[in-house]
């Protein structure tokens, strides 16, 4: 973890688990999407520790092209439920606020599809106050290929080494590694600050708040 006070010119988010608790409506989507095409159940401790992570490791004897039939068949049934089903977590909305009040440039890079993430930002409110908002529709490479990050920084009109990624999991250290930005871990995610310190982040964030003073 780093020990310098490096501030930064601008912060860069991952969004479930990271700002938005979405375990819930993934949860009830993911085991409709199963019921619907014949699959056996996972458990929801499973579905909740793979949220942010890609399906071959869910599901490693399935076919490419039946994860992608899977996909799309959650995201079919998360349509109606991601808005009223997801929070921010504590602190969050007053963080991004602060921040964006404060002239601090903002991004989300996600792994979520655009829709579902301007649905969920918009109504939680906080869509304006993001600058760039880069899904995985927009990307040829999803993380931890660092080309959403990358495409975030340079939109915002920011070196990567001058941003911060913060996210929940370890491919979200990796991103960022790739990208060439710091990362942040918070504490309230996928991994757990534990599993995040091992792969190396420069802050442990414990709470939102903690998050503003390095800006």
């Amino acid at each position: 973890m780093a020990t310098s006070m490096k501030t930064y010119q601008a912060a860069i988010f991952d969004l479930d688990g990271t700002l938005i608790d979405s375990s819930q409506a993934i949860v009830a989507s993911t085991l409709a999407a199963l019921d619907e095409l014949g699959w056996k159940r996972i458990s929801e401790a499973q579905i909740t520790a793979h949220i942010g992570y890609k399906l071959e490791a869910v599901f490693p004897k399935r076919t490419p092209e039946e994860r992608r039939h899977l996909v799309d068949t959650i995201g079919r049934h998360y349509d109606g439920i991601c808005a009223e089903q997801t929070a921010l977590y504590p602190g969050v909305e007053e963080l991004i606020l602060g921040l964006s009040g404060r002239g601090v440039p903002l991004g989300v890079v996600t792994s979520k599809r655009r829709g579902h993430t301007e649905t969920i930002l918009e109504a939680l409110g906080l869509r304006s106050a993001f600058s760039v908002v880069v899904a995985s529709d927009d990307v040829a490479n999803m993380k931890p290929d660092p080309e959403g990050l990358r495409m975030a920084a340079q939109s915002l009109g920011v070196a990567p080494a001058d941003c911060l990624y913060v996210g929940d999991t370890r491919v979200d250290v990796e991103t960022a590694r790739g990208a060439g930005t710091a990362i942040a871990g918070v504490a309230w995610g996928t991994d757990g600050i534990g599993t995040l310190r091992y792969h190396g982040i420069d802050h442990e964030i414990p709470n939102a708040g903690a998050l503003a003073t390095l800006f």
